[in-house]
């Protein structure tokens, strides 16, 4: 998979342990968005938001899970990206965006006008 942020509700990039999860979300992976669980083996659990939720092994539940607010796992992987908003989106964008160190690679061209492009 490519890397980059892609937005809520996409594409995940990076697959976060349990332990990954409960000791570092509110650090590490604090600007970090999964968008699956998948269980790993029997008795597969993970507590969100207070609420405790069991996924069937061999499954992959699609929510969208902050990892800073899980506060327990048992044999699930989160899958994950950064959504730290810092990286420039893929695919085709508005002519506006400008990702080229500032410079404008969009200008326009003025035709005639004794050299009004300089």
């Amino acid at each position: 998979m490519a890397g980059g942020n892609y937005g809520g509700n996409s594409i995940p990039t990076t697959p976060l342990m349990t332990h990954e999860v409960t000791e570092l979300g509110a650090t590490t992976y604090k600007n970090y968005k999964c968008t699956g669980v998948h269980a790993t083996g029997t008795s597969a659990t993970f507590t969100y938001e207070g609420i405790a939720i069991a996924v069937a092994n061999g499954t992959t539940l699609e929510l969208v899970v902050s990892p800073a607010a899980v506060t327990a796992a048992t044999n699930v992987i989160f899958l994950c990206y950064d959504c730290a908003c810092q990286s420039p989106m893929t695919g085709i964008t508005f002519p506006s965006a400008n990702y080229n160190q500032g410079r404008n690679i969009f200008n326009p061209t003025i035709i005639g006008g004794g050299g009004l492009n300089s």
